[in-house]
């Protein structure tokens, strides 16, 4: 189940990712006042990696997510492999959020939801990792 939690997860990450690479007429929710403001997110300086939109290396943990989980789910033995990925997209969305507060000053919504989602998939993994271990017994 924590497997096609994660894969559910994964399947709406990615394509709010590949959106946000180039998104067009962004929703209204997305722009309330300069604190939470996608489209100052979107366009400033922080947007691209050496010439690369982030959302697109989103898109492609999100991919990299969803094939692990839906491996898990097919029985492949990779939980541990999905549970290291996650804890690089935590990482790289606590770094990312770090740049919206302090750098940039103003949140992307509808990268929250990214980040989100790249959250639930973390736990998803570790509950998985917990869950597939064997009982500790006392010898």
């Amino acid at each position: 189940m924590a497997y096609l939690s994660s894969a559910i997860l994964s399947a709406a990450g990615l394509p709010l990712s590949i959106y946000l690479v180039s998104p067009g007429e962004l929703p209204q929710f997305c722009e309330v006042g300069s604190r939470f403001s996608c489209v100052t997110v979107i366009h400033s300086e922080y947007s691209r990696f050496m010439g690369i939109p982030v959302a697109a290396v989103g898109a492609l943990w999100f991919g990299g997510a969803l094939a692990l989980s839906l491996a898990a789910v097919a029985g492949l033995r990779v939980g541990n492999i999905l549970l290291y990925w996650s804890v690089l997209g935590v990482l790289g969305a606590l770094a990312l959020l770090f740049v919206e507060i302090f750098m940039i000053g103003s949140i992307c919504l509808l990268c929250t939801f990214a980040h989100a989602a790249g959250a639930g998939i973390f736990a998803a993994a570790y509950l998985a990792h917990i869950w597939t271990q064997p009982p500790i017994t006392s010898g």
